[in-house]
């Protein structure tokens, strides 16, 4: 027999209190918990000082558009359990919102700083060998990430093509803008 609705209800129901339970009992006030907010509170101020503000707009639509890609994937590779995130920010929603909040102020500087295909290019590669070789083991290392059936070499080239992606989607996004303006 397949489940119902109500039975897929229930075990949201179940899934929640279980989160709720194990993130008020076990990450809130973690070390791995104030990791996470410190080092988004120091890359958010950062980003806000650095920021390009006759750019603002543009660099946002750049920011929020990254950011719901790098939320989806995260959620997709949670749910079907290629990777996990034992200590969130918060027990519900986007499993690691927080570091999905970093990588697109990371993206949102790349694409503010190498406004060139070349220079962008290189860069995207240096900063995904960075998120792939650098920040992940260290996530590892923090108990903060855990891969499932993942290895930083598939993050590795995802990274890049996100960005690039990303680059190439935003720079339609304005051809198309400016042309209907005029």
């Amino acid at each position: 027999m397949s489940p119902s609705l109500m039975d897929i209800m229930e075990t949201q129901a179940k899934l929640s209190k279980i989160r709720w339970d194990y993130w008020r009992d076990d990450i809130i006030f973690s070390y791995q918990w104030w990791f996470l907010i410190i080092t988004f509170v120091i890359l958010f101020i950062v980003w806000i000082r650095l920021l390009d503000k006759s750019r603002l707009l543009i660099i946002l639509l750049f920011g929020f558009i990254t950011l719901n890609i790098v939320t989806f994937l995260d959620t997709l590779g949670g749910e079907l359990q290629i990777w996990e995130y034992p200590k969130m920010i918060l027990p519900w929603g986007p499993r690691i919102l927080c570091i999905d909040l970093m990588i697109s102020i990371y993206f949102m500087l790349l694409y503010q700083f190498f406004t060139k295909w070349r220079s962008y290019i290189f860069a995207s590669i240096i900063l995904s060998a960075i998120f792939s070789f650098i920040f992940e083991p260290i996530a590892i290392l923090l108990g903060i990430y855990i891969q499932l059936s993942w290895s930083h070499f598939y993050s590795f080239p995802i990274y890049i093509l996100l960005a690039i992606s990303l680059k190439w989607i935003v720079e339609k996004l304005i051809k198309i803008n400016n042309l209907t303006k005029g």
